[in-house]
C-alpha cells in the first residue's frame, strides 16, 4: 500500500515530466525521489514511468496512480481549508453548491442580501446540478432538492418545488384571458421542458389538447426565459415562475408538491458561526418572501 508521500512524488513527477523539476518543487533531492519511485514500482510490481524524448511519461498504471493521488490531494486541501475555516468570526469563506436551474431566481437575491449584510464573508458559489459530496471537503453548504436529508446533515426546508403552468400576461390576454379560454384555445403555443426538474410534454398536451409545441428544451432557465418573452405556455417550478416579471400562473391548473428545497450543511460544520448564520439567514428570507412557495 503506497503512502501519501509516495503518491505525492508520483503525482509531481507526472505533472513535471522530469525528476529534476519534481525534486525542485518538492524541495527534495533527485536521488531521494529516484529511490522512492523505484521502491513504489517494486512494491506494485509494475512500471509507472517510461522515458520518452528526454521526458518521464506515465504509463497507463502511472496515470491511474497519479489520478488517484490527485483526488487525495484535493481532499486534503479541502480538509485544510475546512479546519482553517472553523472559527467563531463572521468573516472568511463559505463554499456553496447550488443547482444551476434555481440560482438565478430566488436564491440569487438571498445571496446578494447575505453578502451585503456580512461583507467580510466571501461566497464561493459552485453551480451544478450534480449532488454535492461533503466528504470531499470542498463544500460547506448545499441547496438540495429532496424529502429526507441524511441524519449527518443539518439545515432547513425552505421551499416547495411544486410546478404550475405559467404564461406571459400578454399571451394570456390574446387567448381569452381565462383558464378555460386558453386551455381550449386552438394553436396556443407551448414551451416544453424535458429536463430532470420538470418533465412536462405529456401533461402539457393533456391540459392543452389543441395547442402546438413551438419549443422543446432540456434546460429550465431556457424554458423560463422564453415563457417570459411570450413565446408560449410552459410548466415551471413555482419558485421560478413566480419570479418572472410579467408572467402569471394559470390559476386553475395547480400541481401537487413534488419535492422540497433544503439548505444544508454537515453536522460537523453546524456550529461554525458564519455557516450557521448563512443557513438561518436563507431560511428567514425564504419565510418572508411571498414568491417562495412554502
Amino acid at each position: 500500500m503506497l503512502d501519501w508521500s509516495a503518491l505525492r512524488i508520483i503525482l509531481n513527477i507526472h505533472r513535471e515530466g522530469s525528476m529534476v523539476k519534481a525534486a525542485r518543487f518538492l524541495k527534495a533531492s533527485q536521488p531521494t525521489l529516484s529511490r522512492q519511485l523505484a521502491k513504489a514500482e517494486q512494491e506494485l510490481g509494475i512500471k509507472l514511468f517510461e522515458r520518452r524524448q528526454g521526458k518521464l511519461v506515465a504509463t497507463e498504471a502511472g496515470l491511474s496512480v497519479a489520478d488517484h493521488a490527485q483526488r487525495i490531494e484535493r481532499q486534503l486541501q479541502g480538509l485544510e481549508d475546512t479546519l482553517r475555516s472553523i472559527d467563531n468570526e463572521m468573516s472568511g469563506l463559505i463554499r456553496i453548491s447550488a443547482p444551476a436551474q434555481l440560482l438565478p431566481y430566488s436564491l440569487g437575491d438571498v445571496l446578494v442580501a447575505f453578502q451585503k449584510t456580512y461583507p467580510d464573508i466571501t461566497l464561493d458559489v459552485r453551480v451544478s446540478d450534480e449532488m454535492a459530496d461533503f466528504q470531499s471537503g470542498e463544500i460547506d453548504v448545499v441547496f438540495r432538492a429532496e424529502e429526507n436529508p441524511k441524519p449527518s446533515l443539518w439545515g432547513h426546508r425552505i421551499a416547495q418545488l411544486s410546478t404550475r403552468f405559467f404564461v406571459h400576461e400578454d399571451l394570456l390576454a390574446k387567448f381569452g384571458g381565462t383558464t378555460e379560454a386558453i386551455t381550449q384555445a386552438k394553436q396556443v403555443p407551448l414551451v416544453i421542458h424535458s429536463g430532470v426538474v420538470v418533465s412536462s410534454e405529456s401533461e402539457t398536451l393533456k391540459r392543452f389538447p389543441h395547442g402546438r409545441i413551438v419549443m422543446r428544451t432540456d434546460n429550465l432557465e431556457t424554458s423560463a426565459t422564453f415563457v417570459q418573452r411570450g413565446l408560449g405556455v410552459g410548466r415551471l417550478p413555482e419558485i421560478v415562475g413566480q419570479n418572472l416579471p410579467g408572467v402569471k400562473a394559470i390559476e386553475a391548473l395547480p400541481f401537487p408538491t413534488q419535492r422540497s428545497l433544503w439548505v444544508l450543511t454537515h453536522q460537523d460544520l453546524r456550529d461554525v458561526k458564519r455557516i450557521r448564520r448563512f443557513i438561518d439567514f436563507v431560511n428567514e428570507r425564504a419565510a418572508d418572501n411571498p414568491t417562495v412557495p412554502k
